[in-house]
C-alpha cells in the first residue's frame, strides 16, 4: 500500500513539473545611434540612462552607436501555458560633453533612435 502512495506522488510531481519560467522586464531595450545635429556626425562617449532607474546606462561607441540591455527578472511557477511581458516604456535621457542633453521616450516593442544632440554655446 506504501508502495503505490509513492508512485501516486511521484506520478503527481512529475505532472506538475511542467513549471513555467516567467520573464519579466525591469527595464526597456533600445539600441540607437547619437549625433552631432549640425554636422550629422557620430557622438563617441555620449552617455545613455534610463531615467528613475539608478545604475542603469550605458555609453555610445566610436560610431555613436548604443545598445541597452534589459534588466530582467525570472521567476518559476506552476502554470499550463508560457508567459512573457513585454519590454516597459519609458524615458531616456541622452547627455555628452559639450551638448545638450535630451530625453527621449520609448514605447513598447523596438526602439532604435537616432538621437541628435544641440551643441551648448
Amino acid at each position: 500500500m506504501k508502495r503505490w502512495r509513492y508512485c501516486a506522488a511521484l506520478m503527481t510531481l512529475t505532472s506538475l513539473s511542467g513549471c513555467i519560467e516567467i520573464t519579466t522586464y525591469v527595464s526597456p531595450s533600445a539600441s540607437g545611434t547619437v549625433v552631432d545635429a549640425q554636422s550629422q556626425k557620430a557622438i563617441e562617449g555620449a552617455t545613455i540612462s534610463v531615467k528613475d532607474r539608478a545604475g542603469l546606462f550605458t555609453q555610445t561607441n566610436a560610431e555613436g552607436q548604443f545598445v541597452l540591455t534589459p534588466i530582467t527578472r525570472k521567476s518559476h511557477i506552476f502554470v499550463l501555458g508560457p508567459y512573457g511581458s513585454l519590454p516597459p516604456s519609458g524615458t531616456l535621457v541622452v547627455s555628452a560633453a559639450g551638448y545638450a542633453s535630451r530625453e527621449i521616450a520609448l514605447n513598447e516593442g523596438v526602439n532604435s533612435p537616432v538621437v541628435a544632440l544641440q551643441r551648448l554655446h
